[in-house]
C-alpha cells in the first residue's frame, strides 16, 4: 500500500512539475515574436492569385454595430473603391429582407460609397462552409471564372480559402483567390509616458507608489496582452481547422 501511495505522490509531483514547465514555456513566449508570426500564418492564402479580382467577397463577422463586422465592411468597402469593376458579395445567413444584420452590413458599405448594385448578399450560409458552397453555387451559375478576393479576420483567411477551394472542385468550378486580411490599424499615439505624468496629489500619487512604472516598456504595457490575444485566436483556429478537415469540408 506504501508503494502504491509513494508512486501516486511521485506522479503527482511529476505531472506538477511538468504543468509548471508548460506554463513557465507558455509565458516566456509572450514576450516573443511566436504568437504573432502563428497568427499571421493564418492570414494568407497559399498561391494567391494575382491581378484584379472580379469579386470582393465580405465574410459575415459578429454583426454590426461590432468590432469584427465594422472591420470588414471597412475593409470591403475599400477594396470595392480599389477595384471599381469588382461585385461585392456579403455571406451571411438570411438575406438583406430578412435579418437586420444583413441589412446592417448592407448600408455600412453604402454608407462608405459603394453603390448598392454592386453589393448582392449570399444568404443561407451558417458557417464558413455553407458560406463557401453558396458563393460557389452563385459564381458558377454567372461565369465560367472567378477570382475572389476575401475580406475576413487575419484568422479565418486560410479556413475561408480551403472552404472555398473544396467546394469549387466539388463543383469542378475554376476559380482563382487571393485575401485581404482585416488587421486592426496602428496607433499613431504616443503610448509612451514619463513618471512625472503620474505627479499628482491624492490617490493619483497612491497609485504611483503602489504600481511599478513600466511607462517606457510598451512591450510589458501591450505587446503580451496582445499575444495572448493572438494565442487564444490561433489555437480556436487551428481546432476549427482539424473539425474541418475531419469533416472534410477542406
Amino acid at each position: 500500500m506504501k508503494a502504491v501511495f509513494r508512486w501516486a505522490w511521485r506522479a503527482a509531483r511529476g505531472a506538477l512539475a511538468l504543468g509548471g514547465a508548460a506554463a513557465l514555456l507558455f509565458a516566456a513566449t509572450l514576450f516573443t515574436h511566436l504568437p504573432w508570426r502563428a497568427y499571421r500564418a493564418l492570414s494568407r492564402v497559399p498561391a494567391p492569385a494575382a491581378g484584379a479580382p472580379t469579386h470582393v467577397l465580405v465574410m459575415g463577422g459578429s454583426g454590426i454595430p461590432g468590432e469584427s463586422g465594422l472591420c470588414r465592411t471597412f475593409y470591403g468597402a475599400e477594396a470595392a473603391r480599389l477595384h471599381r469593376r469588382a461585385q461585392v458579395l456579403i455571406a451571411l445567413p438570411l438575406g438583406t429582407n430578412e435579418s437586420f444584420a444583413s441589412r446592417a452590413y448592407f448600408d455600412e458599405l453604402r454608407r462608405r460609397g459603394v453603390a448598392a448594385r454592386r453589393i448582392r448578399v449570399l444568404a443561407g450560409g451558417r458557417n464558413t462552409r455553407e458560406q463557401a458552397l453558396r458563393l460557389v453555387e452563385t459564381l458558377a451559375a454567372a461565369t465560367n471564372a472567378a477570382h475572389v478576393l476575401i475580406v475576413t479576420d487575419p484568422y479565418h483567411v486560410r479556413r475561408t480559402a480551403a472552404c472555398i477551394r473544396k467546394a469549387a472542385a466539388e463543383q469542378a468550378f475554376k476559380m482563382r483567390l487571393s485575401a485581404l486580411p482585416v488587421f486592426q490599424l496602428s496607433i499613431d499615439d504616443p503610448l509612451a509616458f514619463r513618471a512625472e505624468d503620474l505627479d499628482g496629489p491624492g490617490p493619483v500619487a497612491a497609485a504611483r507608489a503602489a504600481v511599478p512604472d513600466v511607462g517606457s516598456a510598451l512591450r510589458l504595457r501591450y505587446d503580451v496582452w496582445n499575444n495572448l490575444g493572438y494565442v487564444v485566436d490561433v489555437l480556436r483556429e487551428r481546432t476549427a481547422l482539424t473539425y474541418y478537415r475531419l469533416r472534410g469540408w477542406i
